[in-house]
């Protein structure tokens, strides 16, 4: 006679911790940025709210943009940057819709998919949910470049909330190299 635990073995539980978390980011000096966004067939910068209340992260937004790097602006980031003559891909949709539209792989705004993403001038808590859905579901190489460590993005700077002059630093180093 067969048993009831043969008869119906018991999977193997998995911690939901262990699945979601499968890696964090790897925190990266600027010269590694450098070299992922080289190495990008179709890089693409996308801005946050933070430009509304930081001028120097509008600078360094157009700067980017100067050098050939598209822009998408969420929310209301796409008025300085309007200001300062950016012509963004998209500038009306939030983070939540353009992580959707990322997540879509028809989605060419360009002519080609977006291979390497950047974030800048965002919240933690609120990158953190979009970055965890692109890590999960697409191939894109995310790239928080935020003064705060994004644990969701395949490469993100470290925590540098208390020198916000290093945090622009480093991206005036990326810009410089690019």
């Amino acid at each position: 006679m067969i048993s009831k635990e043969e008869k119906f073995p018991i999977a193997k539980r998995y911690n939901v911790a262990d699945v979601q978390v499968s890696r964090d980011a790897t925190a990266v000096k600027p010269v590694v940025v450098v070299n992922l966004i080289k190495k990008a067939k179709n890089p693409v910068l996308i801005t946050g709210g933070s430009l509304l209340r930081e001028e120097k992260l509008v600078e360094i937004a157009v700067k980017f943009y100067e050098k050939g790097i598209p822009v998408i602006a969420t929310g209301g980031s796409s008025k300085p940057l309007i200001e300062k003559g950016v012509k963004p891909l998209f500038k009306t949709y939030t983070l939540h819709q353009i992580t959707q539209f990322l997540l879509d792989e028809d989605f060419k705004p360009n002519g080609k998919s977006f291979d390497v993403v950047l974030f800048l001038g965002f919240l933690p808590y609120y990158l953190s949910r979009m970055l965890s859905a692109l890590k999960h579901f697409s191939s894109i190489t995310t790239i928080a470049i935020d003064e705060f460590y994004h644990p969701h993005a395949k490469f993100s700077f470290t925590n540098l909330t208390k020198d916000k002059e290093m945090h622009y630093a480093m991206l005036e180093e990326i810009l410089s190299r690019i």
